[in-house]
Formats: structure tokens, sequence, C-alpha cells
């Protein structure tokens, strides 16, 4: 696999719409409304602090993997997301001694979030 081509071969229209839907989707998740005030609370935040605050590797993670079809693409990111996002946060935030709720709220957004750009990817693909 020759690292240039594959780079060559991404679909950057693909890549770009999944970012601005992950951008869009973290907007709405922790808009104070939904799930923001419960997120700053579990980290002492008042909301000007929160206010006061990101994905481009989704994107390009998965569009690198050819995957093609919208369930296909959303199977993968969703599984990309379980495996290593959540995973991952519940270990470190397990050793942060940060809440669960603030565990559930971010681990659940990562699993949305690479669900919508594996299935945007794989509409392109």
């Amino acid at each position: 696999m020759n690292f240039i081509e594959e780079l060559q071969s991404l679909n950057y229209i693909a890549v770009a719409t999944a970012t601005i839907a992950s951008y869009v989707l973290g907007f709405a998740w922790y808009h104070w409304a939904v799930f923001g005030e419960a997120w700053a609370n579990a980290l002492g935040l008042t909301k000007e602090e929160a206010d006061n605050t990101e994905d481009l590797g989704g994107a390009f993670s998965i569009s690198a993997t050819h995957v093609s079809g919208v369930l296909s693409g959303a199977f993968f990111g969703a599984a990309m997301a379980a495996v290593i996002t959540a995973t991952s946060l519940g270990y470190y935030n397990g050793f942060a001694r940060t809440s669960s709720k603030l565990t559930l709220i971010n681990s659940a957004h990562s699993i949305v979030e690479l669900t919508l750009i594996g299935a945007i990817i794989g509409i392109f693909s």
C-alpha cells in the first residue's frame, strides 16, 4: 500500500462533508439545552467557561478504509468509536475519577459522531 496513492484516492468532498456534519453534531450534542449543561456540571464548569471551547481525523480514518454504502459506513464508524474511543474514554476517565455521566455523554457523542461520519463516507463511496 502506497501512502501517497491512498491520499490521492480519498474523496475529499466526502471528508469535508463528514467533518462539517461532525461539527454540527457536536454543536447540537453539547448545546446547553441538550447535554451541555450536564457535561459542564460534570466538569465543574460554568456556562461561560463551557462556551469558550474540534474532528478531521475520524473522517480521514474512515475514508481511508474505502467502505461503501451508508450502512457499511455507519457500522464501521460505530464499531471504530465503540472499540477505540469509548473504551479509551472509559479507561482514562476511570483513572481521572471523572463522573460516569461525563464518560457516558462523551462516549455516546463519539459513537453517534463516527456513525454519522461513516454513513456520509459510505454514501460518497
